[in-house]
């Protein structure tokens, strides 16, 4: 079988509305003017961008800031608005009743991760979490995808993310990678918008049977 990685936002919860109202309300706590939502997710999930200095005018971030400040903000509104995608939910479990070695690397904060997943009551058919921390860089960086393949039982693996970071967080782990375009129209052969598309994928990157 295979190692299927996930990244969080964007790819397993559709979280865009919840990040972009957190945003602008710590600026706002911070006396700035609201910022576009394209502009925010563009921000974040650009490589080489440093989101805090762009964001909140923030130099010098580090993590331990968002965790003693921001936290609250993103965990309000991730309770309030964030959903995880069609179909997924049966997909995980599909592919775990397969043996199917499931993960997540994600940018969001180590510590926040639990209660996000338990709200969509998916946390138990993952085989290993790992998010940022101050023992952990941020994709691009390739360090939590080496990790996990690293606990993986299988040779085959394979990285499925929305954003640049995700694909050069792949590309620097020198594993596949496909990219989440829910909604969307595909334009390349390792994007999918839907769960029919993504098995499509699989198949055809692994010779399976989803």
């Amino acid at each position: 079988m295979i190692s299927l990685i996930f990244d969080m936002d964007g790819t397993l919860i559709n979280s865009a509305n919840a990040i972009v109202s957190a945003v602008n309300e710590i600026r706002k706590d911070l006396g700035f003017e609201p910022l576009d939502a394209n502009y925010i997710l563009h921000i974040i999930n650009t490589p080489g961008k440093d989101w805090a200095k762009e964001l909140y005018n923030i130099s010098d971030f580090k993590h331990s800031s968002f965790k003693n400040g921001f936290e609250k903000y993103f965990i309000k509104h991730y309770q309030q608005s964030v959903i995880l995608y069609d179909g997924l939910r049966d997909f995980l479990k599909q592919a775990k009743d397969k043996n199917a070695f499931l993960a997540i690397a994600t940018n969001a904060p180590q510590e926040s991760l639990d209660n996000i997943l338990k709200k969509h009551d998916i946390i138990h058919l993952f085989d290993e979490i790992i998010g940022v921390s101050d023992e952990i860089e941020p994709k691009p960086n390739p360090a939590m995808l080496n990790l996990i393949k690293k606990k993986s039982m299988y040779a085959d693996v394979v990285f499925i993310g929305d954003s640049k970071k995700d694909e050069e967080a792949a590309k620097n782990a020198k594993m596949p990678y496909l990219s989440a375009r829910w909604g969307k129209s595909i334009e390349k052969d390792y994007e999918f918008n839907d769960i029919a598309s993504l098995k499509k994928c699989l198949n055809s990157l692994f010779n399976l049977e989803f």
